[in-house]
Formats: C-alpha cells, sequence, structure tokens
C-alpha cells in the first residue's frame, strides 16, 4: 500500500513539474508575442519593454531587473513586523529567494524568443498576434499557478502588498498594473517624449488575462488544480 502511495506522489511530483515548466515557457511565448505586436504589451512587461528600448539591453535582462526590484521589495514587505510568525516569515523569504533562480530561467526564455519571433506588419496580423498572446499568458500563468510552485515575481509581488495592506488580491492586481502604465508612461516621455509600451494590448491584456485563466480552469481545473495541491 505505502508502495502504490510513493509510486502516486512520484508521478504527482512529476506532473506537477512538467505542467509548470510548460507553463513557464508558455507564459514567457505570451509576454513576448505582445511586445512583438507593438499595440502594447500587458502592464508589467511594459516596464522591463520600455526600459529595453530606451536603454538598448536585451528584454529579458531588462525583466531581470525589473524582477529583482520585486523580490527586493518582497523581502522588505516580509521582514517588517507583523501578525506572522517567525516559521511564516522564513517560509516567506526562501520563496521570495527561490523567485531570483525562476526569474534567471524565465528571462533567457524572453531573449530566445525575442530573437526568434519576427515582428508582424500588417496590422490584422497583429491583431491575431495579440489574442493569441492574451491566450498564451491567460493559460501559462494558469498553470505556473496551479502547480503552487514558485510564482512570477510579477505574482509575487502582488501577493506580498496584499498580504501587507489588507487588500484583495484582485484589486492589489489591478493597483500594480495601473502603477506600472502610469511608471511606463511617465519615463517614455521624460526619456523618448512619447509613450512606448502603452497601447490597446496592455488594455486587452489587463482585462482578458483573467479571463482566460477563470476559462481555462473552469475547463481542466479539476485536473490540475488538485496536482498543485499539498497533502
Amino acid at each position: 500500500m505505502k508502495t502504490a502511495r510513493t509510486a502516486d506522489g512520484q508521478k504527482n511530483v512529476i506532473a506537477r513539474i512538467f505542467f509548470y515548466i510548460l507553463g513557464i515557457c508558455t507564459l514567457a511565448l505570451g509576454l513576448t508575442l505582445s511586445t512583438k505586436t507593438k499595440l502594447g504589451a500587458s502592464a508589467i512587461i511594459a516596464v522591463a519593454f520600455s526600459i529595453s528600448e530606451i536603454s538598448g539591453i536585451q528584454l529579458g535582462d531588462a525583466t531581470f531587473l525589473l524582477y529583482c526590484f520585486f523580490i527586493a521589495v518582497e523581502i522588505v514587505l516580509h521582514l517588517l513586523p507583523g501578525k506572522r510568525t517567525p516559521s511564516d516569515k522564513r517560509k516567506a523569504l526562501i520563496i521570495d529567494v527561490l523567485q531570483l533562480p525562476f526569474s534567471v530561467v524565465f528571462t533567457r526564455l524572453l531573449n530566445v524568443y525575442a530573437a526568434w519571433i519576427p515582428v508582424p506588419e500588417q496590422l490584422p496580423v497583429r491583431i491575431a498576434v495579440l489574442v493569441l498572446a492574451i491566450v498564451l499568458i491567460g493559460v501559462g500563468a494558469a498553470l505556473t499557478l496551479d502547480m503552487r510552485l514558485v510564482a512570477s515575481p510579477g505574482d509575487g509581488i502582488v501577493q506580498a502588498i496584499s498580504d501587507r495592506s489588507g487588500l484583495e488580491l484582485g484589486l492589489t492586481k489591478n493597483i500594480v498594473d495601473v502603477c506600472c502604465v502610469a511608471f511606463t508612461c511617465l519615463l517614455t516621455l521624460i526619456c523618448v517624449h512619447h509613450i512606448i509600451g502603452i497601447g490597446i494590448g496592455t488594455l486587452a491584456g489587463m482585462l482578458g488575462t483573467g479571463r482566460v485563466i477563470a476559462i481555462f480552469n473552469r475547463m481542466f481545473g479539476a485536473y490540475l488544480i488538485p496536482l498543485g495541491k499539498r497533502d
């Protein structure tokens, strides 16, 4: 009986890792496609995209710098005095630190995709690619979150602010997105005198990604979400 349970547990771990990696690859592809449309990147990646365009560094490298900033803010928030027990704080800090190797791998993927994927020229093609990007971002986010391993720093910062402030997670996500859009607009207006990285695709991503996650989990959550539950 124990052998059977052990075998099932090993299969569960392998499945979680498989779907988690699949989610990372899918999410990175979706985010890269959103920048290639020139219709506006997702709210958080727009910050990195604008820094990349202004400085000339690769998108993945700019995203890595942004993620490092997010991780640093998470660590500060988790170190602040609060209701968490010392054990909970240690667990939160371990997860924060694990986001660093995640960021290294994830941002290298962004560089690979950015180098391989061409920029579409015709508007109908760009719109179609934007729709595909939103679907891929939603599916990738759902897969990584459902497996409950290490979240991306973009999700981690939202969770940390929500925990510290007491605000509902969805509202916190909206606030973070608005702050990212505002920062991107301000940065690009100051540096190049016009807005980069923000457009109809940004709004579509903010509205559509959550719906994609909800639909995906409604269709496949019964099979995937149990994999991420810890005994």
